[in-house]
């Protein structure tokens, strides 16, 4: 019974998170989701040997970590290269089937999607939970930040699907968007922290000379 409980909960809290953080369309009172939380860590702490890496109570405990692994990845992760006109498209084109008739990739499809200037990063999973989360670094070699990922609330410790494949590698940008970066400055421009690396340009009036 305990445990059957834990699991609704874990699953409760981590679909508020979901609503919350990625949706951006919230379907828990504050109020509720806390008695809730504060329900699953004192189930968690009294039977210690039922908690899991993907526990909604394991993500607010983890420290970033200041010092870094660095690990190769297992596809080169390469940067954004600009195309300002069709010729510059065209040519990248051609370098990409030159890649791909090298690697014996024998298809492909494209995503046309607005570029976001932030951090990238490849976070994999293994049997549908994170495993490891690795900054682009130079292309070939990255940073482990995997504890500084579970921090992001908006990135799942655990992914949503029924039967998630053995393994499973994501890649994106992690990012603050404008507003949120103009108030964390504000509030934080004294305090030394350790941030996730995030490239965003601001105006010039947001930083102290």
């Amino acid at each position: 019974m305990i445990e059957q409980r834990i699991q609704q909960l874990r699953q409760q809290l981590q679909k508020a998170n979901y609503a919350y953080y990625v949706l951006d369309n919230p379907i828990m009172e504050d109020a509720v989701y806390d008695q809730l939380y504060r329900e699953l860590d004192t189930l968690e702490k009294e039977n210690t040997h039922l908690i899991t890496s993907d526990s909604p109570t394991q993500r607010v405990g983890d420290k970033p970590a200041s010092q870094f692994v660095s690990l190769a990845h297992n596809i080169p992760l390469y940067s954004l290269e600009n195309a300002f006109n069709l010729e510059n498209l065209q040519a990248w084109q051609k370098r990409w089937q030159r890649y791909s008739e090298k690697e014996n990739i024998e298809s492909a499809e494209y995503v046309c999607e607005l570029k976001i200037d932030g951090s990238a990063l490849a976070l994999t999973y293994e049997n549908g939970l994170l495993i490891r989360g690795v900054t682009r670094g130079d292309g070939t070699t990255g940073e482990d930040i995997t504890q500084n990922v579970r921090t992001i609330r908006s990135i799942p410790l655990k992914l949503n699907l029924e039967n998630p494949p053995p393994i499973i590698e994501v890649r994106g940008e992690a990012f603050l968007p404008q507003m949120n970066l103009t108030a964390l400055i504000n509030k934080e421009k004294k305090t030394e922290r350790l941030y996730l690396p995030i490239l965003v340009t601001l105006p010039p009036e947001h930083y102290d000379s």
